[in-house]
This record gives C-alpha cells, structure tokens and sequence, in this order.
C-alpha cells in the first residue's frame, strides 16, 4: 500500500464502556485517509489498541506515521498464538532439540498474555507490559522470573516477529523498539577443592546418575556430556577420555555444537578407578537382565552407554537433573546446580594457575572471553587474599 495524507488527528473510540475512560484498556484507532477518486469518499482505516489511556495517544500518532509511510496495512488476522505454533513447528526442523525445547518454554511464557492478540496488535508497549507481567508473577508457574528469562523470552520473540515481517504478516517487529528487561543471572558458585572432596566421598560410581556427577567434577564435561559417553570413547592405556558426542532431552547423540567441544581430556588415577566401577557395575546388570529375560543380549561393547540402564538404554540427561533436584538438599548443597559442579572443576583448575589457554581445551569453551571471565575472577579474589596481610 503506497502511503497516503491522513485527514486529521484521528479518532479514538473506547470499546469497553462497563468501566470509565480512565481505566479502560480497549481501544480502536480510527483515521480517515485521502480521498478515493472512484468514489469521492474519504475512507478510513481502524486498528484495534489494547492499553491504558495514557498510551493510546502515542499509538494514534504511531499509526498514523505508519499510514503515511505505507506500511500500516494490515497483513494478516493471523494472532501470536497461531503463528507462534507454526513457527515452532518450522524451527523444530532447522535447531537442536535443546534450543527447541527452551523456545517452547519461551513461547509458553509470552502466550499467557500475547496467545489472542492480532500479529498487527502487537505494540512495543503490549510487549513491555507483557514483560513487566511475567517479571511480577503473572507466569506459567506463577512464580516471577528472572530479568534475565525474560531477556531470552525478548530474544525469542525478536526472532519470530522478524520472521513474521518477512512472511508478510507484520509491518515492522515490534521487539525493535520494546525495552527489554535487564539481565540479572547471579553470579555462578564454585565449590572450593575440600568441597568437591567431600561431595565425591558421598557419591556411588557404580550407580549411572552419580556416576554422571562425579566425573562432572573430576573431568569438567558437561551434564549432557556424561550422558553421551560410551565405552569405547575411554583409552585406558593412554588415559585419555574422548569427548565426541552430547546426548540431548530428546534423546538425540550427536556431535558437540562447536569445534572446541570435541576433546580429548586426561584421566586421573580416581576418575579412570570410577570408569572401571561403572563399567563392572554395567557387565553385572546385564548378566542379570540376560539370565531373566533369556536373551543374548546386551552385551558390553564399545557403543554401551556408561550412563545407561540395564537394557542397555542410554539415560536422558534430565534424569540427572531430577535426581539432583531431590538429593542436592541432603548432600549440603541446597540451591546448588548441576553446570555449577562443571563450574567448580574449571574454577579450581584457574586457582592452580592452570594456562587459560589450555584450561579453554579442558573446558570445551568456545570463546576464549569465556574462560578468562573465570580466570580473571580467580585472579581477583587470590589479589583481594593477599591484600588482607596489608589491612593496616
């Protein structure tokens, strides 16, 4: 639609009429356009406005800019709910399960206040009082989130409504001019060397879950690392762990998202001793399951899953996210994650001066900005130590 002169200042009509304009919150825009020649009438263009009255002005003069520039014919009566469907289910084909599953939660989240509203109703301020919502309690769980969810959740819808602009759905994205809400991550813990000691005296190698854990904090691999190993990925001989494949939620081995995750990590006496336990424990179980089910299989091989169960099954990675949900508690580490164990072995490497170049091959971290973060960190607390014996 090429852009046209409004007549006017437009007209704003309250469609709620059971509460007073003050606290009405449903609007339509009305703006006359140019003359039609064919007709010699002055038609007019509406848009529905969901907000307090304080903000209908700004969207009136929105509009009206939108009318005159050429972009503020409406593209679709498709709403956020539908379209966000379609989409998810077009970027289930094109991103790793793990990325997937989180956009769903994302989408959930926006959904509860954005699910029946027009793509074309979509405002900036719609999207910020969206956030605002969430950040309050108004959520899925009906707890508040995080600054920094809602971050991600902004991130999300960016890259949706830039979609939906170039399927012809939208004008413009709206996230573009929406202020996003601050990130507020707490800073990760790291549990110190007598910490980490303790935590590994209280954990079964034998058993997959905290199998899975105690090789998080003697080797520095991922949550979804541990649950793709398998047999063949040890070296006993040259003491070596290859690091070759991830297991995801959706029950998906495939190969690490970035060069650096793929490596090679040296073993330690006790975490090679761990293997060997796991690995009999492994051979045990599936006797047992052969002899009950009268069966040839399974058999111990190269491709068995060292986080698996009896059948031969590799575990989920989120079982282990579970179980630690339920025993962190009774462990001493109420409130602790499980990237936070990762995060200690890598922290206490930097302690020990360990090369930041070489701790970002142990680390798998694709950027090096990542390990120095960590590294300098470190570096700050030994400086603020020292400084104490001058505390004069």
């Amino acid at each position: 639609m090429a852009g046209v002169k409004v007549r006017g200042k437009g007209t704003i009509v309250q469609l709620d009429k059971s509460v007073p304009r003050s606290r009405c919150e449903r609007w339509e825009l009305r703006v006359s356009v140019g003359r039609d020649l064919a007709t010699g009438k002055y038609p007019t263009m509406t848009r529905k406005f969901n907000g307090p009255l304080s903000e209908v002005n700004r969207a009136m003069r929105d509009f009206i800019a939108e009318i005159e520039r050429g972009d503020a014919q409406r593209r679709s009566d498709m709403n956020f709910g539908e379209y966000a469907e379609a989409w998810l289910k077009e970027r289930r084909e094109t991103c790793a399960h793990g990325t997937w599953r989180k956009n769903c939660d994302q989408i959930k989240c926006a959904k509860l206040h954005l699910s029946k509203a027009r793509l074309d109703e979509i405002r900036p301020q719609v999207l910020e009082r969206c956030y605002k919502a969430l950040m309050d309690g108004h959520s899925p769980s009906g707890r508040p989130l995080s600054g920094t969810y809602v971050n991600s959740i902004h991130v999300t819808l960016h890259r949706m409504f830039r979609q939906a602009v170039k399927d012809g759905h939208m004008a413009s994205n709206p996230c573009d001019f929406a202020d996003a809400p601050s990130q507020d991550t707490r800073e990760k813990k790291a549990l110190r060397r007598d910490g980490i000691v303790a935590l590994i005296d209280k954990l079964d190698p034998k058993d997959p879950i905290q199998f899975a854990v105690r090789l998080m904090v003697k080797t520095g691999i991922r949550r979804g690392e541990a649950h793709g190993l398998s047999v063949g990925d040890v070296d006993r001989k040259a003491m070596v762990l290859h690091v070759r494949h991830s297991y995801d939620d959706g029950g998906n081995l495939k190969e690490p998202k970035t060069k650096a995750g793929a490596r090679d990590l040296p073993l330690t006496e006790s975490a090679l001793a761990d293997i060997d336990a796991r690995i009999a424990d492994i051979e045990r179980r599936y006797r047992n399951t052969r002899k009950r089910l009268k069966t040839d299989g399974p058999v111990l091989g190269p491709d068995t899953p060292l986080v698996g169960d009896g059948l031969g099954n590799r575990m989920l990675p989120h079982s282990s996210t579970r179980w630690w949900t339920r025993e962190r508690k009774g462990l001493g580490l109420e409130g602790w994650t499980l990237h936070e164990l990762r995060h200690s072995y890598i922290t206490e490497l930097a302690r020990r001066k360990v090369d930041p170049k070489v701790l970002q091959t142990i680390a798998g971290h694709a950027k090096f900005s990542t390990t120095m973060d960590i590294y300098t960190h470190v570096d700050m607390e030994d400086k603020k130590d020292a400084l104490k014996v001058v505390d004069w």
